[in-house]
């Protein structure tokens, strides 16, 4: 797997232009917010049709698995979430790329603990109608906990 400091600026074949990294990191930026800003019906149309995420806690196969999963989510108003990522490392080329990033999330229950979840994500994307699509995201998680005084009670 090549990354961009196995590239030389003469080689044309494998590097990854500029202007697909940013149209990608917007398709991450994307994700993010739909999840966050309660849009999480929508979350299935950044996938193409056999699009896949893979956690510690779910799988989901496909897109109708994604649109189920993220649209039940968006409904508990009691439940928020702010997803992170940074140090983007991109490989492949025009008709696939892979992203690996280091990823947190904060999630905020009515109730409970703030949690605190760190890891990778790895994302492989895919060329889709004019436009880059998940073809699958896979969290690995690193570290998790909880965040508040040890006598807070949930």
């Amino acid at each position: 797997m090549s990354t961009i400091w196995d590239q030389r600026l003469d080689d044309t074949g494998s590097e990854i232009a500029v202007s697909v990294r940013v149209t990608i990191e917007d398709l991450l930026n994307e994700f993010a917010s739909r999840v966050d800003e309660g849009r999480g019906a929508t979350v299935h149309e950044l996938f193409i049709e056999s699009g896949r995420i893979e956690t510690p806690q779910f799988v989901l196969a496909n897109r109708e698995e994604i649109r189920s999963r993220f649209t039940e989510r968006a409904r508990d108003p009691s439940r928020r979430t702010r997803h992170y990522w940074s140090n983007a490392r991109f490989s492949g080329d025009s008709g696939e790329v892979t992203v690996v990033t280091n990823v947190m999330t904060v999630v905020c229950i009515e109730g409970r603990k703030t949690t605190l979840t760190g890891g990778t994500s790895t994302d492989i994307v895919v060329p889709k109608e004019g436009r880059w699509a998940f073809r699958s995201r896979r969290l690995d998680i690193v570290f998790e906990g909880t965040l508040g005084s040890p006598d807070e009670r949930p």
